[in-house]
């Protein structure tokens, strides 16, 4: 079959790299696509970025403002986030709704399994049409993020150009979820991975995409076994690079003054509230100036903040972090707040964390709402304790932004974490506990909040590991290298 979408080869000096990006921007993959373009910028690889996008410049999965000092190519999913809005089918359109690697209810991204062939049909016409505008002739290596309908896109328009597909977790969880499920012959699926007819076919095209791909990267040794496991990949091809940092953003020397502090949680709380109630718009949580009395104690110091940042995925066990505070609390003796910031507005899976505050009648735990990564910083400089009890975690790049900032995380033993916290056991950098064990994670979060010295060495330590072994350069040096590597004339396989 021929397909009309065709870009002539042009003669260039430098080589010529595409990277897609096939959602909205939200998460950490969008960060690792947008600091990734950053450090590559200005090389030999200076890629031209596709990328999804929803609504206006101000919303936060517009990827003009999100990826705006970057050339970047974005494809607009807001006509299909009304027509869903209308009652209307999202992906049904000439520009479909993006596809979602997780089942979540009322939002316009539904999850893979759930798409016909017809609507896999419309998700790769649509990418197809929006590749096709690339103005640098046909590229030497096309860089993919995730597993997607763009890989059958770039098949279509240049199929002969190399593919580097860059996984980053989320759709090595469903697969996983899925062969786990077939193993048990479990017939009672959860809706997160319910079989459906289609569910067959779109495992075979994720199959697909990763044995035609060039190399595969992961972002950890772990995912990379579970990647060798799940997908058919000859391992030769898979290369392990994991992400990096902007130390220049994430700095341990921006702890501001405790009046400042409490003026900067006042602004994220009262002034600009974006916390939301499930079945609410953002900014339906707010607080008073007295709420924000929390953050001091009876002598006006600042009282401990633990931090938790990310979305509101069952995974990430927020509602254990909530329970586990509320427990400490409860205890007596100790003052504590809990911050929860992150939660993408209108998605969750499982019991929204509102509700398991309302369910224990927990107190002092404030939800900041979506924030700009750029303002992660200056939270993460207001904050004295990072903790995401997330199980399993692919890598875990906000840990290490913590870690930066001279914040010391609680991290479960599993996943990600263990590559980069308490390396060296008898000089800390954080705390790990066990995974779905409310006890460990009491006693974790009451010794990081009762013990500033602890929390203040091994904040130390984390900002100095972060500095001598990640960084954005070093990550952007591997991926040249990977690039290099496949369009050399001795590279066979």
């Amino acid at each position: 079959m021929e397909y009309p979408y065709r870009c002539p080869m042009l003669s260039r000096p430098d080589p010529n790299v595409v990277m897609g990006f096939y959602f909205s921007p939200r998460g950490g993959s969008a960060q690792v696509a947008r600091y990734l373009c950053r450090a590559l910028g200005g090389g030999r690889w200076t890629p031209s970025l596709f990328a999804g996008s929803l609504g206006t410049s101000t919303e936060s999965g517009n990827a003009g403002a999100f990826f705006a000092d970057l050339d970047c190519n974005a494809l607009d999913y807001t006509l299909a986030r009304s027509d869903w809005e209308h009652g209307r089918d999202p992906m049904a359109g000439r520009v479909p709704m993006h596809a979602s690697f997780e089942a979540k209810s009322g939002v316009p991204d539904r999850i893979f399994f759930s798409l016909d062939d017809a609507a896999y049909r419309r998700q790769v016409d649509s990418w197809t049409r929006f590749f096709a505008a690339h103005r640098g002739g046909i590229p030497d290596v096309v860089h993919l993020h995730h597993l997607t309908p763009m890989h059958e896109a770039v098949r279509r328009l240049w199929p002969r150009t190399p593919i580097v597909t860059h996984l980053h977790g989320t759709e090595l969880k469903m697969l996983a979820s899925v062969d786990d499920l077939s193993a048990n012959n479990d017939t009672a699926a959860p809706a997160s991975v319910a079989a459906t007819r289609w569910t067959a076919p779109w495992i075979r095209r994720m199959r697909r995409w990763a044995a035609g791909s060039r190399r595969i990267v992961t972002v950890s040794a772990q995912d990379r076994l579970l990647a060798e496991h799940l997908l058919p990949i000859n391992a030769d091809r898979v290369r392990t690079i994991a992400n990096g940092v902007d130390t220049s953003v994430f700095t341990a020397d921006r702890s501001p003054a405790p009046q400042h502090r409490l003026a900067q949680w006042s602004r994220w709380l009262v002034e600009d509230p974006r916390g939301w109630r499930p079945g609410h718009p953002e900014g339906s949580l707010r607080y008073s100036a007295t709420d924000v009395d929390a953050f001091v104690d009876d002598d006006g110091d600042p009282v401990p903040v633990v931090l938790f940042v990310g979305r509101f995925m069952s995974f990430k066990r927020v509602q254990l972090l909530v329970e586990a505070h509320h427990r400490m609390l409860s205890a007596g003796g100790l003052r504590s707040v809990l911050v929860i910031a992150g939660g993408y507005p209108g998605e969750w899976e499982g019991e929204h964390p509102y509700d398991t505050v309302q369910r224990l009648d927990a107190r002092d735990v404030f939800f900041v709402g979506w924030r700009g990564h750029e303002e992660l910083a200056a939270m993460l400089a207001c904050a004295d304790v990072f903790a995401a009890p997330s199980v399993d975690e692919p890598f875990g790049l906000v840990y290490l932004e913590a870690m930066a900032a001279g914040v010391a995380p609680i991290a479960t033993a599993t996943g990600g974490p263990l590559k980069f916290i308490n390396t060296e056991p008898t000089q800390p950098t954080g705390w790990l506990v066990a995974p779905d064990d409310c006890d460990d994670l009491v006693r974790a979060l009451t010794e990081a909040v009762s013990d500033a010295e602890q929390r203040t060495s091994r904040g130390k330590r984390a900002a100095q590991f972060v500095g001598e072994h990640y960084s954005w350069a070093r990550a952007a040096t591997s991926f040249e290298t990977v690039y290099d590597d496949i369009v050399a004339p001795r590279s066979i396989n």
